[in-house]
């Protein structure tokens, strides 16, 4: 969906984040089936679900900022009728389930003793993570449809009218707040403001990566990751949707207006940018980046220069989940609910499985050689990839 800021949402997708309106040869339109999948040649993995549990009712019809979160042996996921579920890491065994009373729509995030969740009408809360009571709840400007940044003092969340907000994180006061500008027309999405020590890195609506002091709000700098091009709003659509990856002395930043680019860490200076259209977030391994595009073709980037090194085009349509590396491979799930694990060399597809038949829209968090996924009906699983027996 497109946002129109402070009016309405349009029910029209952008060129392919579902699905892709092409034109006929005859003048008339098509739309883009997703790939059917087909049977691997070989698959000398196999996946391992080590638990499948439930955590209520997901996003429902809602895009949102669900992640689940993992911190002290347990796994945290929230979803849209207000419930916060605690699980066992190790085996999926519920620990306890809350109710908030309030419309989430994002987080949880875990940071020291506390989990902190974003709602549809504004607020943010932060809930005790040993048992799930509430200790505060503070409103904002707008949605926070992105999951809150977080370290044990500070809280810092992105709301869909270009505000960045810092919270202190014992007692929900506000610290700062900053104003971004939002254009006419906007991703429904927003990215998640990522903490690295002292700095704050924000992707905006307008094409730009801030990165601001932790403690006060002061720009450090800011960067133009895509220009607007194009005579319809449509076509000038350049959110940073993706959550800004940092990575040793780099930052990755991906704009749905057609760039990928990476950065240095200190002055936010372009070292390169790739014609990649993304609104999902990254994973990176020593080597490459990791992109699934509008289309859901899976890309694999020279970090060092930014050149395609490979792409698979396989589960195009697929809507795949953003990527991530798990065991030294990368991950990605889709929309029917299958989880394919890609080689980072050449992106052949090692192996699938299907942990539940739900779509996969989180990025799932990898844990040693596990990945914790979350489908967006609420079902939550460990997975890892094992060689087949001979």
């Amino acid at each position: 969906m497109i946002h129109r800021r402070r009016t309405f949402l349009v029910l029209l997708p952008l060129l392919a984040a579902a699905t892709l309106v092409l034109s006929g040869c005859g003048g008339g339109s098509t739309i883009a089936q997703p790939k059917k999948l087909t049977k691997l040649p070989t698959q000398t993995y196999r996946m391992q679900v080590l638990w499948h549990s439930n955590g209520g009712e997901g996003a429902g019809k809602y895009a949102s900022g669900f992640v689940p979160a993992v911190a002290d042996g347990r796994v945290y996921v929230a979803n849209h009728d207000g419930e916060v579920v605690a699980f066992n890491l190790d085996n999926g065994r519920r620990l306890w389930h809350t109710q908030t009373d309030t419309q989430l729509i994002s987080g949880p995030t875990a940071a020291g003793d506390r989990l902190f969740v974003g709602s549809r009408n504004g607020h943010v809360l932060a809930l005790d993570a040993d048992n799930g009571k509430t200790e505060w709840n503070t409103d904002l400007s707008s949605e926070v449809i992105a999951a809150p940044a977080a370290t044990s003092k500070t809280v810092v969340v992105r709301t869909t009218d270009g505000h960045v907000a810092a919270l202190n994180a014992v007692t929900g006061d506000r610290i700062w707040a900053i104003e971004g500008t939002v254009p006419n027309l906007t991703m429904r999405g927003t990215s998640s403001p990522v903490i690295d020590g002292n700095t704050i890195y924000v992707g905006m609506d307008s094409g730009k990566v801030l990165a601001l002091d932790l403690a006060t709000g002061e720009q450090r700098w800011d960067q133009t990751v895509a220009i607007p091009q194009g005579r319809s709003e449509l076509d000038r659509i350049v959110d940073v949707d993706a959550d800004p990856l940092v990575d040793g002395q780099s930052i990755y930043a991906a704009s749905a207006g057609g760039t990928l680019a990476g950065l240095t860490l200190q002055g936010g200076q372009i070292v390169w940018k790739a014609d990649v259209s993304v609104e999902n977030n990254l994973a990176a391994d020593s080597g490459h980046v990791y992109a699934t595009d509008l289309n859901s073709v899976v890309w694999g980037i020279n970090r060092s220069n930014g050149e395609s090194v490979w792409k698979q085009s396989a589960l195009e349509y697929r809507r795949l989940s953003p990527p991530a590396i798990v065991d030294g491979k990368v991950l990605v799930g889709d929309y029917e609910g299958y989880l394919h694990w890609l080689s980072p060399d050449n992106g052949t597809i090692l192996a699938r499985g299907r942990p539940f038949t739900e779509a996969i829209h989180a990025q799932p968090v990898v844990v040693g050689k596990r990945a914790i996924v979350l489908g967006a009906g609420g079902e939550v699983a460990a997975v890892r990839f094992l060689p087949n027996s001979k």
